[in-house]
């Protein structure tokens, strides 16, 4: 059986792999959804999205979510839905049920977009969550 930091590594190297490449500014911790945020301009859109790749390969949209697996509707619901714009990104597992999701929500003034990154059905988030805040630098 592994321990559960070998189950959550798979986690980690991709959330390491988004913060390497990510163009966009400074993360925080949310602390309304437990996750990693980072806002970046909208012309940064196409880079933002190059640094997911590999990382956080499913997209869901208000119009694709109703043909999504249970757990990831059960997750656009937690969040209170996807409304037209906004997209969740799923991505790499880590142990029998975690998985990395983001939240792509657009600004109301056209010109921003906060990415919100977490993992979901985190089991054990008191070790979890201090080793990627540390991975992102929030202190």
């Amino acid at each position: 059986m592994s321990s559960p930091s070998e189950a959550w590594q798979p986690l980690l190297d991709g959330l390491g792999r988004l913060r390497a490449a990510w163009p966009g500014g400074a993360w925080s911790w949310d602390p309304r959804f437990k996750c990693v945020s980072s806002s970046f301009g909208k012309e940064l859109t196409d880079q933002a999205r190059e640094a997911m790749v590999g990382v956080l390969d499913g997209e869901w949209s208000s119009d694709s979510i109703n043909q999504a697996p249970d757990e990831i509707r059960t997750l656009a619901a937690r969040f209170g839905g996807i409304r037209p714009g906004q997209l969740l990104f799923t991505g790499a597992a880590g142990g029998e049920r975690m998985h990395l999701f983001a939240l792509w929500w657009p600004w109301g003034d056209g010109a921003t977009v906060s990415l919100r990154v977490g993992v979901a059905n985190c089991d054990r988030p008191t070790e979890l969550y201090p080793q990627i805040r540390a991975l992102f630098k929030i202190a």
